[in-house]
């Protein structure tokens, strides 16, 4: 896009990088880039009206609600694509729904319940009802990274080496202020967005900012920042990367993998055990960056999955949410 030159480039790279947690963000913001702090508001005011930032905001740990997560992939005709696609979108704990080229399975979908055994119920209704053999349920052990972040200089997707804790304490058990976590998942963009969460909670703005540094700090928020549309910036080439045999943290502590999760494999029809995306702005450039992180990692039994279609139109919103 011809708006994202120069300066809103290195604005949109400290907002999703640095995002600064203080009570004027948006004029710390714009002293780092060497702009105005009207600039920044309103370049960011326009930038979400464009679509090219979804928010800015905290995003929360599935876990601290006491869920369990699976990846789910299944062998699906051609023809039934859509038709499985829509109905396994009807479950709202859905974020994430893929056709895939490059194994047995072409669809890939995320999905949620409280125990494993509400996962698997809801699985089985899709491959019951649409008399599907082939598929496998690769539940998620321990999340390492799992936020996308888009590194507009490179044209590569990288993320800041922010390990997420093995044990995530319940958000139940924390002394949250009621609404609190929904309320930071998307602040206003005016001078002072903390002073306006504050007064709606009858709380202090610095206590606002200290409890959301405290609940990143112990893995229930993930990270807050500003989240970019990838079609709206360019990247345009996702791919899924499974790996076996390798450790998966030593794969979280690279920069350009995204989404590091560790899963459960299925034996005899799914080996691998290591997960993570990278997104770029070409086929060729995700390619060559899967190639060197092999290298890196000393990794030869891996295999990368690409995106060929997105099957859940909602993805931003449910991820929002």
């Amino acid at each position: 896009m011809a708006m994202l030159e120069g300066r809103v480039i290195d604005l949109l790279m400290e907002a999703q990088y640095n995002f600064p947690l203080v009570d004027r963000p948006f004029l710390e913001l714009a002293n780092r880039i060497g702009a105005s702090e009207g600039w920044v508001i309103d370049t960011l005011r326009a930038l979400v009206k464009a679509g090219v930032v979804r928010r800015i905001g905290a995003l929360v740990n599935y876990r601290a609600r006491g869920m369990e997560s699976a990846l789910v992939a299944l062998r699906v005709p051609e023809a039934l694509v859509d038709e499985v696609a829509s109905y396994i979108n009807r479950d709202r704990q859905v974020t994430h729904n893929f056709l895939r080229a490059g194994s047995l399975y072409n669809i890939w979908y995320v999905t949620k319940a409280p125990t494993r055994a509400e996962v698997e119920s809801k699985v089985l209704d899709v491959v019951n009802r649409f008399k599907i053999s082939d598929y496998v349920i690769l539940y998620s052990e321990r999340t390492f990274k799992i936020d996308v972040k888009f590194d507009l200089y490179r044209g590569v997707s990288r993320a800041k080496r922010l390990i997420l804790p093995e044990n995530v304490p319940d958000v139940k058990a924390l002394n949250i202020p009621q609404g609190f976590l929904d309320m930071v998942k998307s602040i206003g963009i005016v001078e002072e967005p903390f002073r306006e969460i504050a007064s709606r909670l009858n709380m202090a703005a610095s206590k606002v900012i200290e409890t959301i540094v405290r609940l990143r700090e112990v893995g229930v928020l993930r990270d807050f920042y500003a989240t970019l549309d990838p079609d709206a910036v360019g990247f345009r080439s996702n791919a899924m990367v499974n790996m076996a045999n390798v450790d998966c943290l030593k794969v979280a502590e690279v920069d350009e993998a995204t989404h590091v999760v560790k899963r459960t494999p299925v034996p005899g029809r799914w080996r691998y055990d290591c997960y993570f995306m990278i997104h770029g702005r070409s086929d060729e450039l995700v390619n060559s960056t899967i190639a060197d992180i092999a290298r890196r990692l000393n990794v030869r039994d891996y295999v990368a999955l690409f995106s060929v279609r997105n099957l859940l139109s909602d993805m931003a919103r449910r991820l929002e949410q």
